[in-house]
Parts: structure tokens; C-alpha cells; sequence
């Protein structure tokens, strides 16, 4: 502001000892356009509104100085950085505009936890966006290491919208603030019907279901995919096509309008942190993304969103790197501004309070089911799971399984009835029960009397999480999306 000031100074001076005051005044305005010219990007509008085609993108606030390591990322970005830099999200979100993002879909652990950098991290970026006319909605990432069940899922959401919507920046969708929901199928339908009927009763926020089960749809108010990279790869095309027909079915039985909400990626790339069981989609110079953006808009979305704008870890990232330069965001600015002149999905209806549906949402497919095994087994349901010393998060971590991970159930805490003691190789170690897919012959499972670590905790601290995220360095979380 100083520097722009100063500038126009400089040209009014100049121009006022030859033009008379209005001459000079309109002829200024055009030399100091041609000397500083300004880049057109493509702005949030101050309102939106259901009709609006909007473009966002995942964003994560959780690196830092040791973050950027070449050994487990398959890029690294133009300039490295910490997340809790204001400069850096100033930066962030001039690039995001200038590429056509209307908002930054942070990810939000909740407002829990000494540790947790994401509570921070969105406040100060609520505070960045509203400098640059920019909004942030929040992903709400259920199995966040700082909650544990609904209770504090509940309190976080309540949170949520008593203190980041009520900021300028938040995303508002015709006066509701927006939140997407990563992974809610950890809690079922019911589940969150209980814990909406206690954050948001009259459905005066926008909640956005993750997964490919639409039956959650009786409670969120759209639905998206997180990811459609899928391994082995599904057609594009065909998948954003399923999931709108579902919502658009939905929408029709419920009479109540439901936002389908298209996902696009330039590519994907885990191997680096997930070692045996991550894959990687080539980006083909850029192809793979415009492929995505195509299948995307042929599915008439009310919004998309571009997964993502910096999740270095899992290869996604459109941020400058030091591979693409700014290839990705270039992209994201020419298939951003095609999406917004072809406009977005109508709106079907005018958005209101959302009843029951009158008949049941179509269930996804169900796959083909697995097996059952002849001995009580757990099967590891997230990226990366903490194995334990005792049945507590204040135990000590013994070492972490992989998704998909058969490990032997050997009983249950008698104590903690939420967890698993496991056979982990020739050592016993224990398992968070809601983050395992428990089958077999469970009946039989003994009860174990365990004792239970204590905590040390100072006085007042939030309460310890129920699940903590698998570690890498000094009890820092992994750099990845937390399952």
C-alpha cells in the first residue's frame, strides 16, 4: 500500500507541471497503469452464491523447516518453507488466485492440542485471505490425532463455527460457511446425524461428505471424492459420472439441493512414504491434469476442487516446484477460467433446511467382500497405524502397520474396551479399535488387564487424543495426509 502510494505520488507530481488538473488526472491514470501494470487474477466475488462455479483446493499448513526431505518426496517446492510463515501464505495465496482459486480448503485438525500447528495456522490465514479478498474453508479431518470420538468432534465443529466462520475470509455459500469433511465414513450415518443435530440443527452451515458412499448424504449437504487417482486407475470420466448421478438421484429424492463437487489432480506420487504399498500416476507432462479437469467439468459440478495446491507428500501439489516451475498452476488458470465461462451446475432448487430424504440414498457397490478369516484378525483401515505398549495413547509407540495389515487379535483390554492387544511379529503390541477392521471369531477374544500409562499432562491441557498419528521424527506428525 506504501509502495503504490508512493508511486502515484511520484506520477501526480510529474504530470502536474505540464497538464492542467483534469488532463493531467486522466492521462496520469494511464502512465501509471503502463508503469506498473497489474497482473488480472481471478478473484473470489465478496458474496457467493449457489450459482457460483467455484474452483478450491486442499491446502495443509502442517511443514516446517525439516519437512523437505528428497528421500521421501518425489519433488521438492521452488522455495522451501515453513507453514507458519505469514509471508509464505501471502505468497501462497497470490498464486492461488492468480491460478482461479476462489478459496483454500485448509486442513483443520480441530482446536485441540498443544501440538497441533493446524489451529494456529488457520487463524493467521483467515487474517491473510481477508487482505487479498480470498476465502478459506476448512477440511475437517475426522480421525485427526487430537480427537478421539464424537464428543470432541463435536466441540471442534461447534469451534468451528463460533470462532473461524465468524472471520470476514471464511467461505460462505449464500450467507453458510463450508466445511469438507475428509474420511466421515469413520462414524456412521446415524452417527452424524446425532453430531449435527448438536453443531448445526437448522443446517445453516454447508457440510461436504467425502467417500463413495452417498448414503451420507441424509446429513451433508454434497459430496466429493478426495481422491479419484486410484490404484490400479479407474476412467476418469466414468467415476465423476457415477458420483454425480448419485448426487443428482439424491438431490431429486430429497427435494433439497445437493452440491456435487468434482475433484481434479495433476498426478500422484506416495511411493517415497509408503513404501511397498505406495503408487505413482505420471503426470504426463501436464496431460493426465487437463484429462482430469475434463472429466471433471463433463460431470456438470457445482464446484470443483483441485486436490491439491501443496500435499508435497503425496505427489498432488500444483504449488512451484523445483521439477514444473509453475506449470501446474499456469494449468489450473487456463481449465479454472473454461469451468467459470461454461458456469457451474444450476442450482436445482433454492437452498433451505435439509429434511430426511423421502426414500433412501443409493448405496456405492459394495466390493467384493474379503474372506472371512478363521482366527480373530484386525485389518489395518488407515495410511499408517501407531502400534502401542498398553492400551493408551500415553503409551509408548512400539513401532506402526500399514493399511491393509492382518495382525492377529489376541484379546481386549478390559479397561479400555476400545482397543485390540495384536500379535505385531514376535512382539505384542496395541491397536486403536475404530482405526482397524476387527473379523473372525471375536466372541472369543479374552479380556486382558492391562495397566494403563499415565499421561503427563499439565494442569488444564486438552485431554490426551484417543488415536495419535504415527510419528517419523521427534513426535512430529508424518508428512502426509493423515488417514
Amino acid at each position: 500500500m506504501t509502495l503504490m502510494a508512493s508511486r502515484v505520488r511520484t506520477c501526480r507530481a510529474s504530470a502536474g507541471r505540464w497538464l492542467s488538473a483534469r488532463a493531467g488526472l486522466l492521462i496520469l491514470v494511464a502512465l501509471c497503469a503502463g508503469q506498473f501494470p497489474l497482473q488480472k487474477v481471478a478473484a473470489a466475488p465478496l458474496r457467493q452464491s449457489s450459482s457460483d462455479p467455484l474452483v478450491l483446493a486442499f491446502y495443509y499448513t502442517w511443514f516446517d523447516e525439516n519437512s523437505w526431505s528428497p528421500d521421501r518426496l518425489s519433488d521438492l517446492p521452488a522455495e522451501q518453507y515453513a507453514s507458519r510463515d505469514r509471508g509464505v501464505m501471502g505468497r501462497q495465496i497470490d498464486q492461488a488466485k492468480s491460478a482461479g482459486i476462489d478459496a483454500f480448503l485448509v486442513a483443520w485438525y480441530g482446536p485441540f492440542g498443544d501440538s497441533n500447528q493446524t489451529e494456529p495456522n488457520l487463524s493467521a490465514l483467515l487474517e491473510e485471505a481477508a487482505a487479498r479478498n480470498f476465502k478459506i474453508g476448512i477440511l475437517f479431518e475426522t480421525d485427526s490425532p487430537f480427537l478421539g470420538g464424537t464428543a470432541p468432534v463435536v466441540s471442534a465443529l461447534q469451534h468451528a463455527l463460533s470462532v473461524h466462520a465468524s472471520q470476514p475470509a471464511f467461505l460462505r455459500v449464500d450467507g453458510r460457511p463450508v466445511i469438507f469433511f475428509w474420511r466421515p465414513s469413520i462414524y456412521g450415518v446415524d452417527t452424524w446425524r446425532a453430531i449435527r443435530s448438536q453443531v448445526d440443527p437448522g443446517y445453516t452451515s454447508i457440510w461436504i461428505g467425502e467417500g463413495v458412499n452417498t448414503a451420507y448424504l441424509s446429513v451433508f449437504d454434497g459430496h466429493h471424492l478426495y481422491s479419484n487417482t486410484w490404484n490400479p486407475p479407474a476412467d476418469l470420466t466414468s467415476v465423476n459420472q457415477k458420483f454425480a448421478d448419485q448426487v443428482a438421484v439424491v438431490r431429486q429424492q430429497s427435494s433439497v439441493n445437493k452440491f456435487w463437487v468434482a475433484t481434479v489432480m495433476p498426478g500422484y506420487n506416495d511411493v517415497g512414504i509408503r513404501p511397498g504399498v505406495g503408487f505413482a500416476q505420471d503426470r504426463a507432462g501436464g496431460a493426465y491434469f487437463e484429462r482430469s479437469w475434463q472429466a471433471a467439468i463433463a460431470s456438470k459440478p457445482n464446484w470443483v476442487v483441485i486436490n491439491s495446491f501443496n500435499e508435497w507428500p503425496e505427489g498432488s501439489y500444483i504449488e512451484p516446484s523445483q521439477a514444473y516451475g509453475s506449470q501446474f498452476l499456469n494449468l489450473s488458470a487456463a481449465w479454472s477460467q473454461q469451468f467459470k465461462a461454461g458456469g457451474g451446475a444450476p442450482p436445482q432448487m433454492a437452498l433451505a433446511a435439509a429434511p430426511p430424504p423421502l426414500a433412501p440414498p443409493p448405496a456405492a457397490e459394495p466390493p467384493t467382500p474379503a474372506p472371512e478369516p478363521e482366527t480373530p484378525t484386525a485389518f489395518v483401515e488407515v495410511t499408517l497405524l501407531n502400534l502401542r505398549d498398553g492400551p493408551s495413547t500415553a503409551a509408548p509407540i512400539v513401532g506402526t502397520a500399514s493399511e491393509g495389515i492382518a495382525l492377529p487379535i489376541l484379546g481386549q483390554a478390559g479397561l479400555e474396551p476400545n482397543w485390540w492387544q495384536v500379535q505385531n511379529g514376535a512382539a505384542l503390541a496395541w491397536v486403536y479399535v475404530p482405526l482397524v477392521r476387527a473379523a473372525g471369531p471375536l466372541d472369543g477374544v479374552p479380556v486382558v488387564e492391562a495397566a494403563l500409562p499415565v499421561a503427563d499432562e499439565p494442569s488444564g491441557a486438552a485431554p490426551a487424543p484417543a488415536v495419535e498419528a504415527a510419528s517419523s521424527v521427534a513426535n512430529k506428525p508424518i508428512l502426509s495426509r493423515q488417514p
